[in-house]
């Protein structure tokens, strides 16, 4: 007899038989709140330093750019709240926004500011940027607001304080998809201890974040499934053979991989765009 929310004895073809992982990463179901929990690295400033320690080669991230133009143009001033490597605030400043960045992450951000002087990006808090009320007309939140194990409620009402009236709010977030809701049903992640040792992120179901941010003063104007590769590859036992075709840099095996993260993002994306009108 199946235990709810402990792993199977037995299981179909496509799972591994073990605790997926991400990185060493271990995922548990926190049944209470709807949510699957990854453990095992803890996402603070010091491991975001090291993650990015290789160095900075600026390449514009299309997608951003490209998003960003469907609901704003011109010189609108837009925020990466969690910049990284900074190649959103280079994308969107080379297409004519007058873009900033920051993140809390100091020596990737020391890094950022010697390798692009001109961008302008610098050290803060997603929760409290320091900004003026309504100084932008978008922000964006790349894969940010799942590493807050007490949740984002701060980001999401600091992100409404200071976008416009009338702006826009772009939030990428590791969402439960088909596939791992299908995981959920047949029991195959373990039930979460409740314990933050460890924590790394949340994977969130769509409608609570879309209610969140609803609550917050927002209104979702769409989302749309990506990563679809990823979300595949991670959840599954094709792991393995899958992480030599996703890190590979050969052009051809990116391009089949950029339509099979097309093809297979309505079933098992990694991430879900959302994209906020600020009320």
């Amino acid at each position: 007899m199946q235990t709810k929310g402990l792993v199977r004895n037995s299981a179909p073809f496509w799972w591994s038989g073990r605790m997926p992982e991400m990185n060493e990463k271990k995922a548990f179901y926190d049944e209470k709140n709807r949510r699957i929990v990854h453990v095992g690295t803890v996402a603070d400033d010091d491991y975001w330093d090291s993650h990015w320690a290789e160095g900075i080669v600026l390449r514009p991230d299309r997608f951003v750019v490209e998003t960003t133009k469907r609901y704003l143009t011109g010189s609108a001033k837009i925020l990466d709240a969690g910049c990284g490597l900074a190649n959103t605030v280079h994308g969107l400043d080379q297409a004519g926004f007058s873009a900033y960045g920051i993140d809390f992450a100091q020596k990737t951000v020391g890094m950022v500011n010697r390798a692009a002087p001109h961008l302008q990006v610098t050290v803060g808090d997603v929760r409290a940027t320091g900004f003026a009320d309504e100084f932008f007309d978008g922000v964006w939140s790349l894969g940010v607001i799942e590493h807050f194990f007490d949740g984002y409620d701060e980001i999401a009402l600091e992100m409404k304080r200071i976008i416009r009236s009338g702006g826009v709010a772009f939030v990428t977030v590791p969402s439960i998809s088909p596939l791992r809701r299908l995981k959920i049903r047949m029991g195959l992640y373990p039930r979460f201890p409740g314990e933050q040792a460890g924590f790394y992120q949340f994977v969130l179901e769509p409608s609570s974040i879309v209610s969140s941010f609803e609550q917050h003063g927002f209104k979702l104007l769409g989302s749309q499934p990506r990563g679809g590769f990823k979300g595949l590859k991670d959840e599954t036992f094709f792991s393995k053979p899958m992480q030599a075709w996703y890190d590979s840099k050969n052009g051809i095996l990116r391009g089949l991989r950029a339509a099979a993260d097309r093809l297979l993002g309505p079933f098992s994306h990694h991430t879900r765009l959302y994209v906020f009108h600020r009320i």
